[in-house]
């Protein structure tokens, strides 16, 4: 089965418990949820749709947790059977309170990348491929000096007749 099967499925069924399933597109921002799901009163979810037992790509699972750190709810559903709980669970729900857990298809929860705490500093050019040499000022001196700089000679007049050289 494919995912815009469940999805069809999805916004059938959040349409006819009164709610809508907006469908969700950015230019700017890639990875977000398929559907933002808004019922009465302010109650808002994201909902990302997939094929049965496909898991969300890392891209979406970090908008999935930039979006739940902001205090949206963010759920998966993969199967038919997900949709009628995942819809009650979000007509339950009071904004303000956590959302019910164990909604929905289980998501890896997201893996953190820690730095090395040892970066050496910049102070360590060398390290870094530092490639300036001291140069003598008298050396740039001259190298800035516009007077030593011959001037262009005309080769034609400038009445376009061609002509002597001035």
């Amino acid at each position: 089965m494919r995912e815009y099967v469940v999805e069809n499925e999805f916004v059938k069924s959040v349409r006819a418990a009164g709610g809508v399933a907006y469908k969700l597109t950015s230019q700017t921002a890639n990875g977000l949820p398929d559907r933002l799901v808004l019922f009465f009163p302010a109650k808002t979810v994201f909902a990302e749709l997939k094929a049965p037992g496909k898991q969300l790509r890392p891209l979406q699972r970090k908008r999935r947790y930039q979006l739940m750190k902001l205090g949206f709810p963010v759920i998966c559903i993969d199967r038919f059977s997900q949709i009628k709980p995942a819809i009650e669970a979000i007509k339950n729900w009071t904004p303000g309170t956590p959302f019910p857990e164990n909604i929905g298809a289980k998501v890896p929860e997201l893996d953190i990348a820690a730095l090395p705490h040892d970066q050496g500093s910049l102070n360590d050019m060398d390290d870094y491929g530092d490639t300036f040499e001291l140069e003598d000022p008298s050396v740039l001196a001259g190298f800035f000096d516009l007077d030593k700089q011959d001037k262009p000679s005309r080769t034609k007049n400038n009445s376009g007749n061609g002509g002597d050289a001035l």
